[in-house]
């Protein structure tokens, strides 16, 4: 098993969605949403949608997220990621349990 998987496996709580912290992070610097989604050349609606959890982070958004805050798309591929794990694992853990380890 790889780290991540083994980070996210044993959670009893989904990791934290990247929206939610785009959230905290606009809260904490004043700055409105839709402001927000034109710096970004977003829609108004995309990121709504990622705010409340109902989308995903693409390594685009990633990029642009990244660039406007300052902090680099990893970060919000990491996070994106853990959660496409934990889900992954919540959805399919016994079909993955039959999976026999090589190695």
């Amino acid at each position: 098993m790889n780290n991540l998987q083994d980070i996210t496996q044993n959670r009893l709580v989904r990791p934290i969605h990247p929206g939610e912290v785009i959230a905290d992070i606009l809260d904490d610097l004043e700055i409105n949403p839709n402001n927000f989604a034109e710096m970004l050349g977003i829609s108004n609606q995309t990121i709504q949608e990622i705010i409340n959890g109902e989308k995903s982070i693409t390594v685009d958004m990633a990029i642009r997220l990244g660039k406007a805050l300052g902090n680099g798309s990893r970060l919000w591929l990491n996070l994106q990621q853990k959660i496409d794990v934990w889900d992954a694992l919540q959805s399919h853990k016994e079909e993955y349990n039959k999976v026999m380890t090589l190695m």
